[in-house]
């Protein structure tokens, strides 16, 4: 080849290599990278200049008990710029049997509203909205999300949600939608209605959403590899657009748990299911196919996954993350997944695959799809969706999964367009000399509620409608009318000071809450308020508006009470204040007026209002009913009618038993009568000759016979129906029918009832979400310092002050779940993987140091290796250096938080207090109490740490002891005993020992006869008032240990400093019956005489190493105690603030009992001290009624996932039948053998059977039975490990005791003879109560 030949085939191969590399139309392979690197870049620099788009994420301390002011942001409705944007909320879940729930509400401009609900039934059998597939909805609420019975409420942001609803399903599903025009006519078209309206069911979903991690915003989980390799072969697709979408888009995952009612009559289930929560807003998708999946797998992992493309040739833009149990969350950056080959899917079985990569780790993902679910959003439709509930199986774990597909709708969309009514805008800032004292309804003003009241506001509301009726709507009229204002009400109680006084003193006895004081109170503000003589200013503005419109001396005029408080969303005060009926004439006008006026003061008003926290004197305006739902059930199917003749009086005061008609209503609003029933209505209501009303007898004929006619009711059914649209929800209306069957409305309150807290929630709105079904969550520690139920408040400030300590000593960034100490039933657990499983040892080395921490919290062995491999799963193995960084740690904390510094705190805390009795508002002391949180967390991080410290400690001497052997021995842990019984010093254990000396002190005393005489609270003044040594003891003992109390950690109770009536009957039983035996601290022993002791068999290394760790570990324990009574010294100085901070809400009249304080949690406190709220009174209410059904409520000791309660048992019942023989078994504390009476005591109330003497046999003890052990000969509890209260006390007393003796209490009668053995760790049954009584009835 010649060289000119070499040299043209060079240039040829040299040209075509830059085209490939640079040129190619713009996709050479240089330029390909040289864009993604640039992609990438652009993605690093936007993420690391905030992609939350400026807004500010630092948190706030204020946050810790509560939300912070970004969350609160984050969860708030978004504004709509155009009518293009939308705000998108959506729930959903799955449970490992099938069910299902997705939920979507998508709210839009001019009251829209897109809605898709669909709940799979174990069966398989789904359920979704009546007109699915479409979504569109209109005359919606728009400032919330919601409609069609549907309603999303935030509780506590990003933590807890209520998903509720309460409306029409569809069973199965529909692929397209059928208009009424489509319908079929002729002989099938009955047939085809009553077979759909067979399909439609009434369906009741009481659901709520709690988080399981804290958010994940799309922005921060942006993978640049995965971005940059979509976007670089596509040289007009710019980063920042699509770096936008995920500006305003935020993921939680969750656990969505409720009751479940699918059908009226049907059971009524309880589903536990798990899944993401999704707030996005902003511009509407506009996908030309798209895939979303959410995966939960069994072992906790979670899987989720975006991706869309505009154009089947556009780029594919992907955004996922894979959210390890461990909490670790890692993006997705790289994913094969190819959007145009889903529609091969139908050729695969539905077979997906989806391989991705995380963490740096490859995953296979492989789903099952199940039946689509179809739906369709934008209106019209611009995007289908198919839904699919799927197994899942990946190469580590297996789960559930929902995915949709999407893609874009480009036929013609078959649903009619509809839009909403017109919002009604109501005036705002009404304030100042300016506000009129008398409007017409017509006035705009008239719909303010605090100018016109309730019932004004809502006939100016239904005026105003009026005017927006279509001319194929029925047509409906409202009493022409005035409305003397709030304003006048104001002025005419300025110009009378007797009124005022009367209102002050009302007030004061409403604060009392005496009964008979208020009414008092109410009998004489009604009397002052009757006789005053209405100011010249208000009767002329009356006259004035009533002559524009009529003659007010011939006329005759309905004047009603409209409360400003009264017919609100939340309370509805229904037939609380006064109505006048057939008023004529000036004297009657003004008469009626004042009458009104003063029924606000009656003493049912008065205590309706009290009872719901709203004001006594809230001011008032003046001025056949029908249920546009069932108001029992809420059903929307159901409009009920009742009516009577005559005037309305008769129905809404209950006067007579009215008429029923029922009109049902499909969901597409036709409407039919379905049933009708005649009451027993005896007598009308009529207007008087002269004015006033008269009740008069019914002839035969209108008795026997429904005084509506079924035209009539469609009548009537057709305004409520309009209404219902234009109120955007149910409505409880009055209504008059003329003779002509004109129908008046004359008023239209909301159904009030529809959205009380469910006995469910009220239960369950504190439970902590979790993560799987294999967590082992134990009550074997909390049961002895948490026993029973725990007030709200307390597991909102002292729970969440708990597990913020533990997050923050672990270097847990995630704040929205309680790793530490998860409630249910309002019960406080532990949950062990998360507390003592988050360092592991390899499989064959590990087991010996869990047997030691089992022994320190349950007092038995409970790890099992499953639970181990369960762990491990989760956290790994721990490297050398996270175990030497660990036991640096320990170190730092056991030289951070020794006496001298606990001495400290001691000094610092010893009066705190909160409140101290200063006159102040309740919004100055809810922040005074907010201020000192960071007292309390200050104080239980140093307990938190003391308590590793004793454990670590007990667990190196455990694994001296076990001296090279891999479990513990029967010996090991009666060695422990040994060494933790050498402990002294410990506060705890005073307790018992300063009771002991306060009643030598008064068995000594000359008025010894006279103390045993009086009651407890005779006996608490005199020895509170003793100038003697007595009152001297009393008063240090007090002050030593006047803040600890039965159940100390919750703010509920009261310590003994504030109630000692427990404390002094004891003190009375313990000077009536001296034990004679005065077992005193013993004093510390020797070293070597106390390792002299030990039966384990120890070498000489051993034996010296021990030496060393015995001082530490003694001093651990008394470093631990000491700590925990300066916490609860904290805690009680936050009680006492509480305590002062419901009295304020009384006497601000936003409470009706202080002690309700405690059944709110702290955030719900803040609302409620901003604004009055009737529902949050009406929740405390509940919960206070139900807590002593919580409180007995029992569980297992270790339960795997969530718990619950054990089937209650009858009060002496026993497991199983025992005979002598019986040998329970448990771990020793403090050795030594005593026979005895066991005397079984599972509740502190009973205590007082206790006699000299006897062994306790109880569940678990706390400080609360400290006075009783001077009695006792020995203990036995079911729960508490080796630092449990009853094992410190015990060894400090000199007292056999066994902790972990599993079924003690169910197993043993009081009065049965055992032999209590704490050398060997057995209570054996020597002689059985009932065998007892059954040789002296032979005797």
């Amino acid at each position: 080849m010649s060289g000119e030949a070499v040299y043209l085939l060079a240039s040829l191969l040299l040209a075509y290599l830059v085209y490939v590399l640079v040129t190619r139309g713009g996709r050479g392979v240089l330029w390909y990278w040289w864009r993604r690197g640039r992609v990438a870049g652009e993605v690093w620099w936007a993420r690391a200049d905030g992609g939350a788009g400026g807004r500010d994420r630092r948190p706030e301390h204020a946050g810790v008990l509560g939300a912070s002011a970004y969350e609160r942001e984050m969860e708030q409705p978004k504004p709509f710029v155009t009518d293009r944007h939308e705000d998108v909320m959506s729930v959903c879940g799955v449970d490992s049997e099938g069910r299902a729930v997705v939920i979507r509400a998508a709210r839009l401009s001019r009251r829209r509203a897109s809605l898709f609900v669909s709940v799979t039934d174990k069966d398989g059998t789904v359920y979704t909205l009546p007109n699915q597939p479409d979504t569109s909805q209109v005359n919606v609420e728009g400032d919330g999300w919601g409609g069609a019975g549907l309603t999303l409420t935030c509780v506590d942001p990003m933590r807890l949600w209520r998903v509720k609803f309460n409306g029409l399903l569809r069973r199965g599903t529909r692929e397209e939608y059928i208009t009424e025009g489509e319908k079929r006519t002729g002989e099938n078209e009955q047939e085809e209605e009553e077979e759909e309206e067979g399909e439609i069911v009434h369906a009741r979903l009481h659901f709520l959403w709690c988080a399981l991690r804290g958010p994940i915003e799309a922005w921060a989980v942006v993978s640049p590899r995965l971005l940059s390799r979509a976007l670089a072969p596509h040289p007009n697709a710019l980063p920042r657009d699509y770096l936008e979408e995920e500006r305003d888009h935020y993921e939680q995952w969750g656990s969505l748990h409720g009751t479940v009612q699918l059908q009226d009559g049907a059971s009524i289930d309880t589903w536990y299911l798990r899944g993401p929560r999704r707030h996005r807003w902003g511009l509407a998708d506009a996908v030309g196919r798209g895939l979303s999946t959410c995966v939960y797998f069994k072992n906790g992992d979670v899987f989720s996954l975006r991706a869309h493309s505009p154009v089947a040739s556009g780029p594919q833009y992907m955004n996922g993350y894979l959210n390890k149990a461990s909490g670790h969350v890692h993006p997705v950056t790289w994913c094969d997944l190819d959007l145009n080959k889903l529609d091969k899917l139908d050729q695969l079985g539905h077979n997906l695959l989806i391989k991705f990569k995380a963490g740096g780790q490859t995953y296979e993902a492989w789903q099952r799809l199940g039946p689509a679910v179809t739906y369709y959003t934008g209106d019209p439709w611009t995007c289908g969706h198919a839904l699919h509930a799927a197994t899942t199986a990946a190469s580590h774990s297996h789960g559930h999964a929902l995915t949709t597909l999407s893609f874009r709708y480009t036929a013609l969309c078959p649903v009619p367009e509809r839009e909403s009514l017109p919002r009604v805008e109501v005036p705002q800032g009404l304030e100042g000399s300016g506000v009129p004292l008398v409007v017409t309804l017509e006035d705009p003003r008239c719909r303010n509620t605090g100018l016109a009241g309730g019932k004004g506001a809502s006939l100016a509301m239904l005026t105003a409608y009026r005017e927006l009726l279509d001319p194929d709507q029925q047509p409906y009229e409202v009493p022409p009318g005035v409305v003397v204002t709030s304003r006048a009400w104001e002025l005419q109680l300025a110009a009378c000071p007797d009124l005022q006084q009367a209102i002050r003193n009302l007030r004061l006895a409403s604060a009392a809450g005496q009964a008979a004081r208020l009414k008092e109170a109410c009998l004489r503000a009604v009397e002052v308020c009757k006789t005053v003589e209405i100011c010249a200013e208000v009767t002329e503005a009356l006259l004035t508006c009533l002559a524009e419109m009529i003659n007010p001396e011939t006329t005759r005029l309905a004047v009603r009470s409209s409360g400003c408080v009264e017919d609100g969303s939340e309370a509805s005060a229904a037939g609380q204040n006064e109505t006048v009926l057939g008023v004529v004439g000036r004297g009657e006008l003004l008469a009626a007026v004042t009458t009104c006026w003063a029924s606000l003061f009656t003493y049912q008003s008065v205590e309706y209002r009290r009872q719901r926290g709203q004001p006594m004197e809230s001011g008032m305006g003046v001025v056949g009913v029908v249920f546009t739902v069932d108001p029992a059930t809420g059903d929307p199917s159901t409009i009920t009618i009742t009516a009577n003749y005559g005037l309305g009086e008769s129905v809404v005061s209950a006067g007579a038993e009215p008429d029923t008609v029922v009109v049902k209503r499909s969901w597409r609003d036709t409407l039919k009568v379905h049933r009708r029933s005649v009451g027993g209505k005896a007598v009308k209501c009529v207007l008087k000759e002269g004015g006033g009303t008269q009740e008069v007898a019914l002839e035969e004929e209108a008795r026997g016979k429904v005084c509506i006619s079924d035209r009539a009711a469609l009548r009537v059914a057709r305004v409520a129906l309009f209404l219902h649209h234009a109120f955007a929800g149910p409505r409880d209306i009055e209504f008059a029918l003329l003779k002509s069957e004109a129908v008046v409305v004359l008023q239209a309150r909301p159904i009030t009832s529809l959205h009380a807290w469910t006995e469910y929630e009220m239960m369950h709105d504190l439970d902590t979400a979790t993560l799987t079904d294999e967590d082992p969550i134990t009550k074997g520690n909390t049961g002895e310092v948490f026993p029973g139920s725990t007030s709200p408040l307390s597991l909102s400030v002292v729970g969440k002050i708990l597990n913020l300590a533990f997050q923050e000593q672990n270097y847990i960034q995630d704040r929205h779940q309680n790793y530490l100490c998860p409630s249910y039933y309002t019960h406080v657990f532990i949950n062990v993987i998360e507390t003592m499983y988050r360092n592991m040892e390899e499989e064959e080395a590990g087991m010996l140091v869990f047997q030691a921490l089992d022994m320190a919290v349950f007092g038995h062995h409970t790890t099992t290796q499953a639970m181990l491999r369960h762990a491990r799963e989760r956290f790994g193995v721990s490297s050398m250096w996270r175990k030497l960084s660990l036991s640096l740690r320990i170190v730092y904390d056991r030289m951070s938080t020794g006496m001298a510094r606990v001495r400290r705190y001691q000094d610092k805390y010893k009066d705190f207090k909160v409140g101290q009795g200063k006159t102040v508002g309740a919004a100055a002391l809810y922040a005074e109490i907010t201020r000192r949180f960071p007292d309390l967390l200050e104080v239980t991080n140093a307990h938190m740490r003391t308590s590793k410290v004793a454990s670590f400690c007990l667990t190196i001497a455990f694994m001296m002891l076990a001296d090279g052997r891999k479990e513990l021995s029967q010996e090991n842990v009666a060695d422990m005993a040994v060494l933790l019984s050498s402990c002294t010093g410990t506060e705890s254990a005073e307790v018992p020992s300063a009771l002991k000396e306060l009643s030598r002190v008064i068995s000594e005393s000359e008025e010894a006869e006279e103390f045993l005489a009086m009651s407890p609270d005779e006996a608490h003044v005199w020895l509170r008032s003793h100038p003697g040594p007595v009152g001297a003891v009393f008063r240090q003992f007090l002050s030593r240990h006047g803040h600890r109390s039965l159940k100390e950690l919750d703010l509920y109770s009261l310590s003994w400093r504030v109630n000692p009536h427990s404390l002094l009957t004891t003190l009375q039983v313990m000077t009536r019956y001296p034990t004679g035996d005065t077992r005193a601290p013993r004093p510390p022993v020797d070293r070597d005489e106390l390792l002299d002791q030990f039966s384990s068999p120890m070498s000489r290394g051993t034996r010296r190493a021990l030496r060393f760790m015995v001082p530490k570990c003694q001093e651990s324990v008394v470093l631990r105690e000491a700590t925990k009574s300066l916490l609860i010294r904290v805690i009680d100085g936050l009680r006492i603030g509480y305590r002062e901070l419901g009295m304020a809400l009384v006497s601000e009249g936003r409470l009706p009992n202080p002690d309700l304080v405690f059944f709110l949690t702290h955030s719900e406190l803040g609302q409620l001290v901003s604004v009055p709220s009737p529902s949050l009174v009406m929740k405390a209410v509940g919960k206070a009624r139900l807590y002593p059904h919580l409180d007995n409520l029992r569980f297992q000791e270790l339960s795997l996932g969530t718990p619950h309660p054990m089937q209650e048992r009858e009060e002496g019942e026993r497991s199983k039948e025992a005979g002598a023989g019986v040998e329970l078994v448990g771990s020793p504390v403090f050795q030594g053998t005593v026979k005895g009476t066991a005397r079984v005591v599972t509740r502190l109330q009973d205590a007082e059977t206790i006699q000299s003497g006897d062994i306790l046999v109880t569940v678990c003890t706390d400080i609360g039975w400290s006075p009783y052990f001077p009695l006792l000969s020995g203990v036995v509890t079911e729960l508490g490990g080796l630092f449990s209260h009853g094992a410190v006390v015990a060894r400090e007393y000199g007292l056999p005791c066994l902790v972990g003796v599993v079924g003690a209490t169910g197993a043993l009668r009081s009065g049965d003879k055992v032999l209590l053995d704490s050398i060997r760790g057995t209570l054996t049954l020597l002689q059985s109560s009932s065998s007892s009584s059954l040789s002296s009835s032979d005797k």
